[in-house]
């Protein structure tokens, strides 16, 4: 028999709030957190808004052999407490029970301060000699004795944001992943995955990134990927509008506690939902641009459908990657017909990007903390900036106003660069 997984806990660090309650209610007021850009001076690039954390996020400064003051170690353990102390889990030194917990996070891009990459490297190791190989460990070596100078390195690399969480949880399996957009969905595919092959009772799963930098910002904005609409940010993100011109780029973290049910129950564990199938599909179209007919996202849903050996009819509920792009709105439209067939008609279907902006490699998590929250309030999150129908998204986009509707199953779907494609579907509390 299948071992089940639950969620125990929730934590999040998003642009609206770090209270999952508290996000939740903001979006079903349908409330914006895009804004012009605050954290640099935006007005040589194309996008010049965003969804960035503008709160103080509290938390200690280190931890163990980390420092947790870069913004994404800050975002990523503020989120691991939130959604640990909801677990009512603490670190452990019990050698067997580290041993039966894990960490998988998804680490986007850190505060990338490229810009500031070369004139740090000439400072701390000097100009290069001739063809001399320079390897990166020494290159960091030196760079630690000139601390002040090089202190923007410490938000570039952000592969410690994992260890520290294992230090948070007292879990001896931890790991560290990315695939595009559909990171955040891939990280809670990855904890099913050890809970399913009882390989470990609890994990913390999730995705941190922070994205919003002049040096990041440019890119996207060169892939035509970003909104230009920099005179009403709040309107800027419009998924399934005919106007949409682009995504808005956010930052922030979400963490899911998961957990085997028994091992649940026998604790006395609050239960937040149910993971009840994960599908995975690449179809590999293009790196940017995805399969225009949606044959990859239509694969993820069924394969998340045959999973949780559910109907398409059994879905009360999706909560849309809906980007806010031309093409991947048109073909996630296509694939939620494909896939569901009549039920495609009468289906809601509702893009939190629309208030959030793209969280990258934290929105499939926080997205799977909106479906939990649906199911648990009874009340779908609306699509806002509704204005101008398009024929090729003709379907429920739940415009501009929440609904209350009772939702016993949710599907939150995820789809990245590359055609990285990730299905989630969660149920209630069992």
């Amino acid at each position: 028999m299948r071992r089940r997984v639950v969620v125990t806990g929730m934590g999040t660090v998003t642009p609206h709030s770090d209270d999952v309650d508290e996000l939740f209610r903001q979006l079903s007021e349908g409330i914006s957190a895009v804004r012009r850009i605050q954290s640099f001076d935006p007005s040589a690039i194309a996008c010049q808004v965003a969804a960035e954390v503008i709160y103080d996020v509290a938390g200690p400064d280190r931890l163990g052999p980390y420092d947790l003051r870069p913004r994404a170690m800050r975002f990523a353990t503020a989120a691991a407490e939130r959604a640990l102390a909801s677990a009512g889990l603490e670190a452990s030194d019990d050698e067997d029970v580290r041993d039966r917990r894990g960490v998988h996070l998804s680490v986007g891009v850190g505060s990338t301060a490229i810009e500031a990459l070369g004139p740090v490297t000439l400072r701390s190791w000097g100009a290069p000699d001739g063809d001399t190989k320079r390897p990166l460990p020494e290159f960091r070596t030196a760079a630690s004795e000139d601390p002040e100078a090089c202190r923007v390195l410490d938000d570039w690399f952000v592969d410690n944001a994992a260890p520290a969480l294992g230090l948070m949880l007292g879990a001896n399996r931890v790991a560290t992943a990315a695939s595009a957009c559909a990171s955040g969905s891939h990280a809670i595919l990855d904890a099913v995955a050890a809970l399913r092959l009882n390989r470990a009772d609890v994990m913390l799963c999730g995705g941190v990134c922070t994205p919003v930098t002049r040096s990041m910002m440019p890119g996207f904005a060169m892939l035509s990927a970003l909104t230009s609409n920099n005179d009403d940010p709040a309107g800027a993100s419009r998924p399934f509008d005919a106007d949409r011109d682009g995504f808005i780029m956010a930052e922030g973290a979400s963490l899911l506690v998961l957990e085997e049910l028994e091992h649940a129950r026998a604790r006395g564990a609050q239960i937040f939902g149910e993971i009840l199938g994960i599908g995975i599909a690449t179809d590999s179209y293009r790196l940017t641009d995805p399969e225009p007919t949606g044959r990859g996202m239509g694969e993820a849903m069924r394969r998340s459908l045959a999973d949780a050996s559910l109907a398409p009819s059994d879905v009360d509920y999706v909560n849309a990657h809906g980007t806010s792009t031309k093409l991947n709105d048109a073909a996630e439209t296509k694939a939620v017909k494909a896939v569901f067939g009549a039920h495609a008609a009468s289906l809601p279907m509702s893009s939190s990007k629309s208030m959030f902006g793209h969280l990258i490699h934290a929105a499939g998590t926080t997205e799977a903390i909106v479906c939990l929250q649906s199911i648990r309030n009874g009340v779908i999150t609306p699509t806002i900036n509704q204005q101008t129908p398009d024929p090729e998204c003709d379907l429920d986009y739940v415009p501009n106003t929440a609904r209350e509707l009772p939702v016993k199953v949710a599907m939150s779907n995820s789809f990245g660069f590359g055609g990285q494609n990730v299905s989630v579907l969660l149920g209630g509390a069992p």
